[in-house]
């Protein structure tokens, strides 16, 4: 059933802001599945549960994908298309694995869910849909791919920002002085020397992800605006940030800055209930869990401390293979991530009485 369920949510593809028609096969499954309530959001999440009790636990993960689209197919090892890992991958194994908890959980005494948001890829309105609405649990992982045998504690934190740089322009034969191109390069160079760009946790990263200025003329451009992100070192934090960039930005003239959307960076207590109840699970399926802190962000930054301080991120799947084209997981990591799943219910709520 994993490999047909996977396949079929890869067959859909499902972009930020595209998400229903994959939210309703997986609605379908969750259905399939014995979940007793199943529910879609004024956002789109799609939230399935079974029980009624008062210690509330959850497996959250993400039904979008990044844009471009891949392949489907499975070639008897493994499922290749977008989102194979990152991370429809994971949220099957997550909805198979808590239903098949199901015979485990006294109903009066406990509440799972298997939740599946919406634009974790772009805004993550779909978390901040859960934040919102007070939405609370005792405990919850989060579905994202950790090579199947990683507890992942920490996430790097993002900021965006707009720069746009003006000029009075001129001939082309006079010269760049006055470019605004030539000043968001100069900008971008800076932001890379105050930051290393080298790739880890301990490091705030710049990264240039749009650039657009001049005509189809002999003009020197007048105008240009250029994208950039920042991720946000776990010792680090937003305001500092913002205010360095501003400050970059501010050297130089007929330029400005503006703070689209910032991310803190987190880092949870590898003690909390939900990882020590993660890691008995791993050890269960005769893995040895490996504590991990992550490059980029998740759905957990967010999530965390209002929706649970008991939170953790974990999911089958080699996370080098997200946002790739090569992205696939095996059935092997598909079935432990169900094993593994299944297994940290029950030592979750072993551990909370």
């Amino acid at each position: 059933m994993a490999s047909d369920m996977l396949v079929d949510l890869l067959k859909v593809y499902s972009p930020s802001g595209r998400e229903k028609k994959a939210i309703e096969i997986l609605k379908e499954y969750a259905d399939n599945l014995g979940y007793e309530e199943i529910v879609i959001d004024e956002m789109g999440n799609l939230i399935a549960s079974y029980g009624q009790g008062v210690t509330k636990f959850a497996v959250i993960g993400h039904i979008d994908t990044i844009p471009w689209e891949l392949p489907v197919y499975f070639d008897g090892i493994s499922i290749h298309g977008r989102g194979a890992v990152d991370a429809k991958g994971p949220l099957v194994a997550a909805y198979i694995g808590l239903a098949l908890a199901k015979n485990l959980v006294d109903k009066k005494k406990a509440k799972v869910y298997a939740i599946a948001l919406v634009d974790e890829e772009r805004d993550s309105i779909g978390a901040k849909h859960l934040v919102n609405s007070g939405f609370k649990l005792n405990g919850a992982i989060i579905s994202e791919p950790s090579n199947t045998d990683g507890v992942v504690v920490g996430y790097r934190g993002s900021a965006r920002f707009s720069i746009v740089c003006q000029g009075p322009g001129g001939h082309s034969s006079s010269g760049t002085e006055h470019s605004a191109c030539e000043k968001l390069v100069s900008i971008w160079m800076k932001l890379k020397s105050v930051y290393s760009n080298s790739n880890s946790v301990l490091n705030s990263t710049p990264a240039l992800l749009k650039l657009c200025c001049g005509e189809d003329a002999s003009i020197v451009p007048r105008y240009g605006e250029a994208l950039v992100s920042i991720r946000i070192a776990l010792n680090s934090n937003v305001e500092e940030v913002i205010k360095t960039v501003e400050s970059v930005v501010k050297g130089f003239d007929n330029c400005t800055i503006k703070t689209l959307d910032y991310t803190k960076p987190v880092k949870v207590s590898i003690g909390n209930i939900a990882a020590r109840a993660l890691v008995r699970a791993i050890l269960r399926n005769n893995l040895k869990p490996r504590i991990l802190n992550k490059l980029g962000t998740s759905d957990l930054n967010i999530l965390y401390p209002t929706v649970t301080e008991n939170i953790v991120a974990y999911g089958p799947g080699k996370s080098e293979l997200a946002h790739t084209d090569r992205e696939s997981i095996t059935i092997d990591e598909l079935c432990k991530g169900i094993s593994i799943y299944h297994d940290t219910v029950k030592e979750f709520l072993k551990l909370v009485k």
